[in-house]
């Protein structure tokens, strides 16, 4: 009998296999499977009594005794990686090596987690094994890694046909529905971070901001997200979070409307009048927020009516002698600015990388002594930049310390305004502020072409303005100077000033971190302060920005270096063998 009793201890250890795999995979154990599992032992221990001489002879010879051994590493090998599963199970942590940092979430989607105050719950309608379940799956796993708060379920719209009804599930393709409390947002494409991230943001967000864009001065269209020129898919960006937009022209409003928590003044080429410029100072001197960007040689009204808030911008053209940060195949008007010449800013701590300007104007601080209004300046070029005041000049650009300034220049400015009192309303306010030192009118180019520094005070641009819409009549208030109806001042304005507005195009939004200081900048000026960070970026996965000098090196080692060691070890090659 003895003979045969290896077929019970092998059959036992099959069966007691099969119900350790049941045991794992189970939440409940089954009785048929208890069952053979208590077989199993005992036809393993039968097995063991029949043939305990022969097991006992084995056991004391030479291949008994490494049989035990690699029995024994074997174990503990097993031991450890079930210890290290569980550990790993425990204390999960995921790690992206990828160089674009495809499946780390990024630092806005972090903080929107981290400043969940109470349950979401995220509905995922897809049938099984689709692409989008999976994906969507594990970008989810990072997502619940980081909060207690996200809740997410799965279901099959087909095999849960009620579920999927009661929260309108029609598409064939799936969504997404998120639900805090009675508030809920839907997701039907695009099932990524950025869609994700957004959404969360509206549930969460409790308002909207409404952003309104200047109109009636040939600014950049924020509905236009086809052409190169449009701000629309910077504005696409801004409405996928808690934003709208409208539009509103100045002079006919004859106020910024009560409900813009931001204006937009997005590279006007229409000179502002001067009434339009006592709209935008009311707005600011009653805690308003207003972003502008300005390109270079337009509005010089508007640009010098900017020294009241302490922010001058130049009549210059910003240029890189560095070719480290020149654009391949670019000219040096592209101004790229690196991590280390931003100043330390909520708006700028966040950004990581460089950002990219083309054919930019400086903007600094026009008196750095003005109290009530607290500016800083956010980037600057590299020590080899300058500003370019001849750029009308054909007889070539070049920097001449003399009446340029060289290295470091501003091209970004922020003003917060601590004190109201200060900004000048009005016809009695004083002349503007001087800008930069050597950043006046280009040279070489007719003085009287230049406006005067005071908006206000020209008789010219006086007459210029309709007759059917003159400014509002000026009322004295105590002490000051004649202002227009009574300004209700409050502390708590903001201002920001770039001396760009193409880096918010259609055409650089997804260069460099341009999009992440554009919607950082607007999120600041809405007190959004969650929302500066960086953002997710499919467009810019993958992708890099050469300068000049990696094209160059880039060029030579492909088509010289390569191929002509490959040409000089083969004729070498060739040399050798005849010698032979």
């Amino acid at each position: 009998m003895s003979r045969f009793a290896w077929i019970l201890g092998a059959v036992g250890v099959l069966a007691l296999m099969a119900f350790g795999a049941h045991a794992v995979t189970s939440e409940v154990l089954d009785p048929a499977w208890s069952g053979a599992g208590i077989v199993g032992a005992l036809m393993c221990v039968a097995w063991i009594w029949i043939d305990r001489a022969a097991l006992g002879r084995y056991a004391g010879s030479r291949g008994g005794r490494y049989t035990a051994t690699a029995t024994a590493l074997v174990g503990v090998s097993a031991g450890v990686a079930v210890a290290l599963n569980v550990l790993a199970q425990r204390h999960d942590q995921r790690l992206d090596i990828t160089s674009s940092q495809k499946y780390a979430l990024s630092e806005q989607t972090l903080k929107v987690l981290g400043g969940l105050d109470r349950e979401v719950q995220l509905l995922g309608f897809f049938p099984p094994g689709t692409p989008d379940r999976i994906t969507l799956e594990d970008l989810l796993d990072g997502y619940t890694a980081q909060t207690g708060l996200l809740k997410v379920s799965f279901h099959d719209p087909l095999a849960e046909p009620l579920l999927a009804r009661e929260h309108q599930i029609t598409s064939s393709y799936g969504a997404v529905v998120l639900q805090a409390g009675d508030e809920k947002q839907r997701i039907e494409s695009g099932f990524n971070e950025e869609a994700l991230t957004n959404a969360l943001i509206r549930l969460t967000a409790g308002r909207s901001h409404e952003l309104c864009f200047t109109s009636g001065h040939e600014e950049l269209d924020p509905d236009d997200d086809q052409s190169t020129t449009g701000l629309g898919l910077a504005v696409l960006k801004l409405e996928g979070q808690n934003y709208t937009a409208a539009r509103f022209i100045p002079f006919q409003e004859g106020r910024v409307p009560p409900t813009c928590d931001v204006v937009i003044v997005a590279d006007p080429q229409v000179d502002w009048l001067p009434p339009e410029r006592e709209i935008l100072a009311r707005h600011l001197a009653e805690g308003g927020k207003v972003l502008a960007l300005l390109e270079p040689a337009r509005v010089p009204g508007l640009a010098a009516d900017l020294a009241r808030y302490n922010v001058a911008v130049g009549d210059d053209i910003l240029l890189e002698q560095n070719p480290n940060l020149q654009l391949v195949g670019g000219d040096p008007s592209y101004i790229f600015v690196d991590k280390a010449a931003m100043d330390h800013h909520p708006v700028t701590n966040p950004i990581k990388g460089a950002t990219l300007f083309r054919v930019a104007r400086s903007v600094g601080i026009a008196d750095p002594g003005m109290e009530g209004l607290q500016a800083q300046e956010l980037l600057r070029t590299s020590e080899y930049g300058w500003a370019e005041t001849r750029y009308l000049d054909p007889g070539g650009l070049s920097p001449d310390p003399a009446e340029d300034r060289v290295g470091g220049v501003p091209l970004m400015v922020s003003v917060e305004i601590t004190d109201p009192s200060v900004i000048q309303i009005g016809a009695g306010r004083p002349p503007a502020a001087p800008g930069l030192p050597g950043l006046g009118a280009p040279r070489g180019a007719d003085p009287a072409a230049v406006p005067p520094a005071d908006p206000a005070a020209p008789a010219a641009d006086t007459a210029s303005a309709p007759a059917a819409a003159p400014s509002p009549p000026p009322v004295v208030g105590e002490g000051a100077a004649a202002e227009g109806p009574a300004v209700n001042r409050k502390p708590g304005g903001r201002l920001v000033v770039i001396g760009d507005a193409e880096f918010a195009s259609n055409e650089l939004l997804d260069q460099a971190s341009n999009q992440d200081l554009f919607l950082n900048t607007v999120a600041w000026l809405a007190g959004e302060e969650d929302q500066v960070s960086i953002r997710p970026n499919p467009a810019a996965a993958g992708t890099f920005t050469m300068t000049l000098i990696q094209g160059l090196l880039v060029f030579v080692i492909s088509l010289i270096v390569a191929p002509g060691l490959a040409l000089i070890g083969a004729i070498g090659t060739w040399m050798q063998r005849r010698r032979l």
